[in-house]
């Protein structure tokens, strides 16, 4: 899953802006991953219908829109705080000699944190080892 982020890496050869960007374009590739292991699940069920990516939409009534929009709310709320909001904040009111360890430390920790955090639960979750994710996403 993670040669493909290599590709989105380049753009930011061409800007650095990109580097904002990159973070979006890899949760849809994440997305593509879980829909195919979501929809793989589904196939497999005793009650399957024929193509279950459409009865998936199909059950998207008012109340999963709402949930749908609750978690896009949640995520952005604290995607900003992880990412941006809370470094930034520990940066102003904790004291630290920014000489030596550089004005954005927290901004530092918490990206190096995440991203190592993300790497080790994709080991757990996605490996070909887990019977799950072999029978669903690998076959």
């Amino acid at each position: 899953m993670s040669s493909p982020l290599y590709a989105w890496i380049l753009f930011v050869t061409i800007n650095p802006l990109w580097l904002l960007v990159v973070p979006a374009l890899h949760s849809l590739q994440y997305l593509a991953v879980v829909w195919r292991y979501q929809t793989n699940v589904e196939r497999d069920r005793a009650d399957a219908a024929r193509d279950p990516g459409f009865k998936v939409l199909s059950i998207l009534g008012p109340l999963y829109r709402l949930r749908v929009l609750i978690f896009i709310v949640a995520g952005t709320i604290l995607g900003a705080l992880g990412f941006w909001l809370v470094p930034m904040a520990l940066t102003a009111l904790v004291p630290y000699d920014k000489q030596v360890l550089g004005s954005s430390l927290f901004l530092f920790i918490a990206w190096i944190f995440i991203n190592v955090h993300h790497y080790f639960l994709d080991n757990v979750m996605w490996r070909r080892g887990n019977p799950e994710v072999s029978k669903y996403l690998f076959r």
